[in-house]
């Protein structure tokens, strides 16, 4: 049990799927076709997927696309089931996915990743809540000659971690909040258990990027971001993704009416994390803002 979730609960069969985000480019190199697993058990409060929080499916609700079609006597409510709203201003987050429906998916656009360099990349949410499913996902997807990635916090205990390795090709990890007991109060992530498990897959073999999101408040201080950095270097690992402060999730949390701590905060430019930037390069890390 981890914050309450159970890791690894219902069939490798199928999971729950809120998007198939094609064309990205900021998501493990090349063009890539990233897939969003429902489900997290860390509440980090600058997270952008809120959608992906839950582990169910659950309806999302614009009011400013509403055209008040089934509230006409004055209710509150909205009755119209998402599959039928005319605006789209109720939608369902979350389907229920299979294996080999949605590798078929992902391999439409295998002709961008031959010339791009690109692949597949699962993310959330925390995609190692479901490793039986990503498991059989990443080797489907190994199985039609499709490179593969996966984001991640590495801080859950992972159930086989040479399977890990050999299914996928490259480990996007995030650093945020470097202090451990800072971090287990406000996200729930262990920061010394992703250090173990990155220690045991590159043993392995794996191939590790290091991600530093920069949130005002939160990891964008100067001792996070060096204790960060000589964690990152101490590690072994060559590169790091810089990942400025966006608002891209903002307007997603009225909709599935949830709380965001840091609504109307100003997103940081690739100037503000010149510093930081330059800090990591002087450590000897490869840096890539926004990540490729």
């Amino acid at each position: 049990m981890v914050s309450g979730h159970s890791v690894n609960s219902g069939c490798v069969a199928t999971a729950t799927v809120t998007n198939v985000q094609r064309f990205s480019l900021h998501d493990g190199g090349g063009i890539r076709t990233v897939v969003f697993l429902k489900g997290c058990p860390f509440r980090c409060p600058w997270c952008c997927n809120p959608e992906n929080l839950s582990t169910e499916p659950e309806v999302s609700f614009k009011e400013r696309l509403c055209i008040r079609c089934s509230r006409r006597d004055g209710s509150a409510l909205c009755a119209t089931p998402p599959e039928q709203c005319p605006t789209g201003a109720k939608e369902l987050l979350g389907r229920v996915r299979d294996v080999d429906d949605l590798v078929a998916e992902a391999a439409r656009d295998r002709a961008f990743f031959e010339e791009s360099g690109g692949g597949v990349t699962v993310s959330g949410g925390e995609c190692l809540m479901r490793q039986d499913f990503l498991l059989a996902f990443l080797d489907a997807c190994h199985g039609e000659g499709l490179r593969t990635a996966v984001e991640t916090t590495l801080a859950l205990p992972l159930d086989d971690p040479a399977h890990l390795v050999r299914a996928c090709d490259a480990l996007l990890v995030d650093f945020k909040i470097a202090d451990r007991a800072r971090s287990l109060e406000v996200t729930g992530i262990d920061p010394d258990l992703r250090d173990a498990n990155v220690r045991s897959v590159r043993a392995l073999g794996a191939h590790v990027v290091a991600r530093m999101p920069i949130i005002p408040g939160f990891t964008d201080d100067d001792a996070c971001v060096a204790a960060n950095v000589e964690k990152i270097v101490g590690l072994g690992l060559e590169r790091v993704d810089v990942l400025p402060f966006h608002q891209l999730g903002e307007g997603k949390y009225d909709s599935v009416g949830r709380d965001y701590a840091l609504r109307g905060v100003p997103q940081l430019s690739d100037a503000d994390v010149a510093g930081v930037v330059e800090r990591c390069e002087r450590a000897g890390l490869t840096v890539v803002v926004h990540g490729e």
